[in-house]
């Protein structure tokens, strides 16, 4: 099968038969075969999404396999060429942010009469590890995004140290920073979620996966619960405005420590003294009735960083916040019941009793008197 021709204008250097020019520590053609890479270890995942498998380079530590499902075709070869390049395009600073915050892709696995039999991909580094506790128990592990939707209380409770605002806003500026060189390259991610970036602690920094999966300009919108965009209808395509909106949610989270309609209020209601313009900035992206309204990540980065918020159009309109999930009521123990003191009913003969009695009485009287 002919292998596919880069896109987009790619020039000759970035052919199969030229190394990448990439700083990660491996220069390798950018399609390659399985053969090129064995061997290759046991996975460290499986039937995950579009993947089949995840393994490491047994040759090559550090580095893995992602094997896709046997339905790709010509056009996902084009795709993921255009990923493979696209950092080329990119000014220094970028690209460099690029490559040491995902796990971007550095070359096409390919077969004969199969053009995309998987990538190769980074290992996300080893910062992104940490220790868990849970009660008795501790497991050493990627410590997902998730943690920072969480209250600094529960984020101590499992060893993790406390990140305060300093730290939530480091890690938020990590990953706007990164959706802005994505919306730059005109790629669509979609998948923002809890579960698709990894949080350093100790780095105050973000590591997103999953990036061999962007498509130019949109892409199917997966429902994800919870990240739904109201505003983009069911069956239809994720474009740059759902990346938005869902970038914005997770920022949102990510900074409050709320993981629902709270953490809308709580933007809101802050006005955070060194970064003035977020508040404004996310709820453009969260709650105006125009997508096409909604501000860029470039926006958001910028507002991050201390900078200003200069709409390009006037302000969006909005709809209201959503409504905060009800309180739950306490649950109090019903009173105890008052005892009840019986008082004895009276005994119909205790009045003929009493008159036997004393008539037994008198008549031992009388008869002593005789």
């Amino acid at each position: 099968m002919t292998e596919p021709p880069l896109i987009d204008g790619a020039d000759d250097k970035a052919g199969g038969d030229v190394p990448a020019a990439d700083p990660r520590g491996w220069a390798l053609p950018r399609t390659v075969s399985l053969s090129d890479l064995a061997p290759l270890a046991e996975p460290i995942s499986e039937h995950n999404g579009q993947a089949i498998a995840v393994k490491p380079l047994t040759d090559h530590p550090g580095w893995l396999a992602k094997l896709y499902r046997p339905d790709q075709d010509l056009e996902d070869a084009h795709r993921l060429d255009l990923l493979i390049s696209a950092p080329d395009t990119l000014p220094e600073a970028d690209r460099t942010a690029l490559y040491a915050g995902t796990c971007w892709p550095a070359a096409r696995i390919h077969e004969p009469g199969n053009p995309v039999v998987g990538c190769v991909i980074p290992m996300a580094p080893g910062q992104y590890r940490s220790e868990l506790r849970r009660g008795a128990f501790s497991e050493r592990r990627f410590v997902e995004i998730d943690w920072l939707a969480k209250s600094d209380g529960s984020i101590r409770g499992v060893g993790l140290p406390t990140p305060g605002f300093a730290g939530r806003l480091a890690a938020c500026r990590r990953l706007t920073e990164l959706a802005a060189i994505l919306e730059s390259l005109g790629l669509v991610y979609s998948d923002w979620s809890f579960s698709n970036a990894f949080w350093s602690p100790d780095q105050r920094s973000v590591y997103l996966i999953d990036v061999d999966g962007c498509q130019p300009k949109k892409m199917p919108d997966v429902h994800q619960p919870n990240w739904t965009d109201p505003l983009t209808p069911p069956g239809t395509d994720a474009d740059k405005y759902t990346d938005r909106y869902r970038l914005g949610l997770l920022v949102a989270k990510c900074l409050t420590g709320q993981r629902d309609a709270h953490a809308f209020h709580t933007v809101a209601a802050c006005h955070w003294q060194d970064q003035p313009a977020v508040s404004e900035v996310l709820l453009d992206m969260l709650i105006a009735t125009d997508r096409e309204q909604r501000p860029s990540a470039a926006q958001l980065s910028q507002a991050l960083d201390g900078g200003p918020y200069l709409r390009t159009v006037p302000r969006p309109a909005r709809t209201a916040l959503p409504p905060l999930p009800p309180i739950p009521r306490p649950l109090v123990p019903a009173p105890e019941p008052t005892p009840t003191v019986k008082t004895p009913e009276p005994n119909p003969h205790t009045g003929w009793i009493l008159v036997l009695v004393l008539a037994v009485i008198v008549l031992f009287v009388i008869a002593s008197n005789h």
